[in-house]
């Protein structure tokens, strides 16, 4: 009887035991995630369509190329190569400009830089604009909305503009002349950021300058920086000293609160990198990476599908560089080189002119 009694509680302590494992692994097992949706490496990860949690945010201003819309068909076509962003919202901002002097004289030439067109630039990117309102689709699905600026606010304070319309936590931030080159997996840094949600706040997709940041740190600064595993399948995250403003994707609260937060470190009229970047980069060497850093959050993703470049630049003032398009249609493409041309030989024409005039003039 008593080895009866000792066999009944050795099995009902096995049963406990195998229940209790079984538990433990049921916590600790992932569902199964619909296409789309994120597994984040931690608790804090997100799970939902990317259309819920990701808008693109396209930023666009006057070029020489308008009213050729060529140059942002080719960044949005590239978009293809950006797993599940097709998937959602875009707003395109498009920031205004300056056509006349503080005493209403038109400007005589452009300078885009500056925001300052004359009469016929100003007419070209009305047109361009035109084109883009065409498209805008604020009901579909994904949608499709176009914000244009009254005045000249700069890449800053147009993004700026542009979040005021965003009901998602996060932006995938693009400019016109920053096409995708390389597929990259949105949805993975974006489920990695979600599980890291207090360090991961900024992620810049790796370019031909930022793909070396490591090096290019311990070179110039002689600061030493290392990338962490960002999940179990070798992403990683490398801290970026200094904020770029090429295609990343950021938390919109940090967007809001710190980046336009009370210290005012974006300018009017300006690029982000230029003033908050440049603060960020004198507060890391002053006070260390480890005290500063933090609250900047930035980071450049690299090791596992991100070792090469995955964004490149294409300047809007040369015309060779339609030989660089992947996206944009051939048809427009040969319209504009054929415009460029005409547009260089009646500048020819013009000099040639200009140059017979003043040689009579000497003459005479």
């Amino acid at each position: 009887q008593r080895r009866r009694q000792r066999r009944r509680r050795s099995l009902r302590r096995d049963s406990t035991g195998r229940a209790g494992r079984q538990e433990r692994r049921a916590r600790h097992t992932p569902a199964v995630a619909p296409p789309g949706a994120a597994v984040g490496a931690g608790s804090g990860a997100a799970v939902g369509p990317l259309r819920e949690r990701l808008t693109v945010l396209l930023t666009t201003s006057p070029v020489g190329r308008h009213p050729s819309s060529d140059l942002i068909d080719e960044v949005i076509g590239s978009l293809q190569l950006a797993d599940g962003v097709q998937t959602c919202d875009m707003i395109i901002v498009c920031d205004g400009y300056r056509g006349a002097s503080s005493e209403g004289m038109p400007y005589k030439e452009s300078k885009f830089r500056s925001g300052i067109v004359d009469p016929s630039s100003a007419a070209n990117y009305e047109a361009y604009k035109a084109k883009l309102r065409e498209r805008a689709d604020e009901r579909g699905v994904p949608a499709l909305r176009v914000l244009e600026l009254e005045s000249r606010h700069g890449f800053g304070f147009a993004v700026r503009a542009a979040l005021e319309l965003v009901r998602t936590p996060y932006v995938l931030v693009v400019q016109h002349d920053r096409p995708f080159v390389r597929r990259a997996d949105v949805p993975r840094v974006l489920a990695a950021m979600e599980a890291d949600r207090g360090r991961l706040k900024y992620v810049g997709l790796p370019t031909s300058t930022t793909v070396g940041h490591q090096y290019h740190v311990l070179s110039k600064y002689g600061m030493r920086i290392a990338p962490f595993d960002a999940d179990k399948s070798g992403l990683q995250m490398l801290p970026l000293i200094q904020w770029y403003d090429s295609t990343h994707i950021c938390e919109v609260d940090h967007y809001r609160g710190f980046v336009f937060g009370p210290r005012k470190l974006v300018a009017r009229g300006g690029f982000i990198e230029d003033k908050f970047g440049q603060a960020q980069l004198a507060e890391i060497r002053e006070r260390g990476l480890e005290a500063a850093h933090p609250a900047y959050g930035t980071f450049i993703a690299l090791g596992d599908g991100f070792a090469e470049p995955c964004v490149a630049h294409l300047d809007g003032r040369d015309a060779r560089n339609v030989s660089k398009f992947r996206f944009s249609k051939a048809e427009d493409l040969e319209k504009d080189v054929q415009r460029q041309a005409e547009e260089v030989a009646s500048h020819l024409v013009r000099s040639s002119k200009c140059g017979e005039a003043a040689s009579v003039e000497t003459a005479a």
